[in-house]
């Protein structure tokens, strides 16, 4: 092998190398998935319940929380308990609705036999996102 040929050889692997590192550095700063994609993110969690009627049990309560996110697709959440349990995960998958806003819903009936004074809020794994603190309230 001569000296030229060698040379040629070694500069074609470095730009081969440079430019895998050029694309890997651009995935990373854009946040892209394999294929050019953009990866699903939580924006914004929110979280309601309906107490029981006039707060008084035993009665039917409901809890109703709300995702939004950069893009269709389905994610996880985790309802948790002020002080107590965390219940999950459970599927929100999100859509593209009205004035292009991307959002997924999960509710839950639940059933108040005893007095409760708590507050739940919803939390997406991996990220910052959390929504409110969302009071429940029934005295019997």
């Amino acid at each position: 092998m001569t000296r030229p040929t060698t040379t040629v050889r070694t500069a074609a692997a470095l730009a081969a190398l440079l430019s895998l590192a050029l694309v890997s550095t651009t995935t990373q700063a854009f946040d892209l998935k394999g294929g050019g994609q953009v990866k699903l993110k939580p924006t914004i969690a929110q979280l309601g319940i309906i107490s029981p009627a006039n707060n008084a049990c035993p009665g039917a309560a409901k809890l109703t929380a709300w995702i939004q996110t950069n893009k269709p697709g389905t994610l996880q959440i985790l309802l948790v308990r002020k002080g107590g349990a965390v219940a999950g995960p459970y599927s929100v998958t999100t859509v593209k609705g009205a004035n292009g806003v991307i959002m997924g819903s999960y509710s839950k009936p639940m059933n108040i036999v005893g007095p409760i004074d708590a507050e739940y809020r919803v939390v997406i794994p991996g990220t910052s996102v959390t929504s409110n603190w969302a009071p429940l309230m029934a005295q019997c």
